[in-house]
This record gives structure tokens, C-alpha cells and sequence, in this order.
């Protein structure tokens, strides 16, 4: 007796020790059975994440590179916005991944869109510790909006209706130490949805349909006056080796004002310019000098006007007077009288 007194609390002890170790399996089975409820086919999957805001000052090259670059963490995710696309997932396929940043496959399901489309972007990468691919502006630099992506997904766009030429992709793979360690190009092809009104054609797409609209042409000594309706704007081509090689001005006349000042009396032979012509030419600085006087009078006719879709230096095409068409350069570089066929 005297020893079981002894060992009494002992053995209570131990009797609560295994109460404590019993309910601690059934927790751990109960845990276990839980876990093993959650199916991994039913667990949801991360999607491409869309970021507005400013990229990361990343710069592209139209190759994929291995080429280590410092760059700033991308902009808190937000909310899609409506029309820009949908971006969505699918499950890994099994690969033969090296371990070394690797861009498997970058593509797009069509090989030439038109403008307004929808296309489905896809792509299989590896080796990297995240992956955010950008839609390229048409001068090249990154823009909005721009996707965190998973190793292996698809994505949805809508082109812009106004894109034209050729919409682009990038697909950039960072690492937490490197920063970016490889990237690649996608470049999707336009079909052009409107023509020139002029043969032969520039080798570009037309910003937009041409302008069919009133004009006149009148010629100088030294160059042409040329005036539009549509723009309300009339361009000066000089014929000199000055710069610039021709300006536009506001057409600044009305219905009311002097056609001509009659104090102005112009050699036998040329004539003065009238209306919105011979305003500019008599209040510009410097203009009535550089072009000299009219050498036939101004004629109005049927003109149309058209630019070409280049993202910074567009030209312009201007309908001339008779036959042919004026073509001006970018910012007033250059202009030349060019023969057409139709």
C-alpha cells in the first residue's frame, strides 16, 4: 500500500500525459483528413496580374537576351480595365526545364490581325523568379497596360483600332538578384484597313482615310502657296535652300476683308496675292520676301490630304493643282512635287 501511495501521482501523470498524446493524434489525423479533402485540381490558379501605372524603365531589344539589368519593382497590381483585355491561366505542362532562365515559347494565335481584333497571346517560360510581359507603344517604349505572368498561360488582347503597321508584345524574366536575365519580342503584323488616294502608294499604311476637301495653288518666284478647307490652314514651299523648307499657317481671312491692298502695285508680269494668300503674304514677317511675287494668278480645284502612319515623323500628301501630289516632310524638312499614275 505504502508503495502504491508512492507511486500514485505518478501513474496520474502518466494517465494525463497519454489523454494529452491521444487527442493530439486525433487533432493530427482530423488535420490530415482535411488537407487530403482539398483536391489540388480544384485549388485555384494565380492569374496574369494587369498593372497600370509606369513600367519599369526596362529597354527592349528585338531579340531574347541573357542580359543581367538592374530594374525597378513593377506598380501595385489594380483592376483590369474594361476592353484592354482578359488575361487568364492553364496548367503547367511538364518541360525540360535546365534551371537556366529560359523563354520556351512566346506567341500569338494568329500571324496577322486587323485592327480593332482580338488575339490570344501564349507563352512557357522557366528559371526565372517572376515574369511580366508589356504591350510596346508604336515609338517602341514600354506602356500600359502590362501583365505579371505565371510560367505557363495565355492572355487575351483587343487592339487598338487606330494601331496600325503592327502591335507589340515584350515578355521580360527577372530575377530577385539580377534583375532582368532574359526577354523576347512578339511582333504582330496589321493588315492596313484604308488606302492612298494616290498611286503608286507610299510603302506604309495611311494614319486614316484621305481627306477629299476644297483648295487652291498659286506659284511664287520662289515656291508655291497651297490652302486647304478641311484644315483651314495654308502651307508655304519655299524653293530656296533655307530653312525651314516650308511652314503651315492659320488662314486668318474672312469673308468682309480686303482681297488686296491697292496701294500695292506688283510688276508687269506677276501678281499680287489675294485673300487668305495675299494676307499672309503682306503680314508674315519676312514671307513676302523669301517668296518674291505671284507669277500666275491663285486657282482653286479638288484637292484630298493624307499622312502616313510613322509613330514620330509623319509626311504629308497634298492633292496638286492639274496632276501629281505634294509631298511634305516631317517638321518642315523637305518637300518635292511628285508624278502619279492615276
Amino acid at each position: 500500500m505504502t508503495m502504491l501511495r508512492a507511486f500514485g501521482p505518478r501513474v496520474e501523470r502518466l494517465r494525463d500525459a497519454n489523454r494529452w498524446r491521444t487527442l493530439g493524434v486525433a487533432a493530427t489525423i482530423l488535420l490530415l483528413a482535411a488537407c487530403t479533402a482539398v483536391s489540388p485540381a480544384t485549388s485555384p490558379r494565380p492569374t496574369p496580374t494587369v498593372i497600370r501605372g509606369s513600367p519599369p524603365p526596362i529597354v527592349v531589344s528585338p531579340n531574347m537576351t541573357a542580359t543581367a539589368r538592374e530594374t525597378s519593382p513593377p506598380s501595385p497590381p489594380a483592376e483590369q480595365p474594361p476592353g484592354v483585355g482578359t488575361p487568364s491561366s492553364t496548367p503547367p505542362a511538364s518541360t525540360d526545364e535546365t534551371g537556366e532562365p529560359t523563354i520556351h515559347t512566346f506567341q500569338a494565335d494568329v500571324e496577322v490581325a486587323d485592327p480593332g481584333d482580338t488575339i490570344t497571346l501564349s507563352w512557357r517560360w522557366s528559371g526565372a523568379d517572376g515574369a511580366t510581359i508589356y504591350h510596346l507603344m508604336p515609338t517602341g517604349q514600354l506602356s500600359e497596360p502590362f501583365w505579371q505572368v505565371e510560367p505557363t498561360g495565355s492572355l487575351q488582347y483587343t487592339i487598338s483600332p487606330d494601331r496600325r503597321n503592327h502591335d507589340t508584345f515584350a515578355l521580360f524574366l527577372t530575377d530577385d538578384e539580377q534583375g532582368l536575365v532574359a526577354q523576347a519580342t512578339l511582333q504582330i503584323p496589321l493588315r492596313c484597313p484604308d488606302e492612298w488616294f494616290f498611286s503608286p502608294a507610299p510603302d506604309i499604311c495611311p494614319a486614316g482615310p484621305a481627306t477629299a476637301t476644297d483648295g487652291a495653288e498659286q506659284h511664287f518666284e520662289h515656291g508655291v502657296m497651297l490652302w486647304n478647307q478641311a484644315e483651314g490652314r495654308i502651307y508655304v514651299l519655299f524653293n530656296e535652300d533655307l530653312h525651314p523648307a516650308w511652314s503651315a499657317y492659320t488662314d486668318r481671312w474672312e469673308e468682309g476683308d480686303p482681297a488686296v491692298d491697292p496701294d500695292i502695285e506688283p510688276p508687269p508680269g506677276f501678281y499680287q496675292p489675294v485673300r487668305g494668300f495675299g494676307l499672309l503674304w503682306r503680314e508674315e514677317p519676312g514671307l513676302r520676301e523669301r517668296l518674291g511675287w505671284a507669277i500666275d494668278p491663285e486657282r482653286g480645284y479638288r484637292t484630298a490630304l493624307q499622312r502616313t502612319s510613322h509613330p514620330r515623323y509623319s509626311d504629308l500628301y497634298i492633292g496638286a493643282l492639274g496632276a501629281g501630289v505634294w509631298k511634305l516632310g516631317p517638321n518642315g524638312s523637305s518637300w518635292e512635287h511628285l508624278t502619279t499614275t492615276d
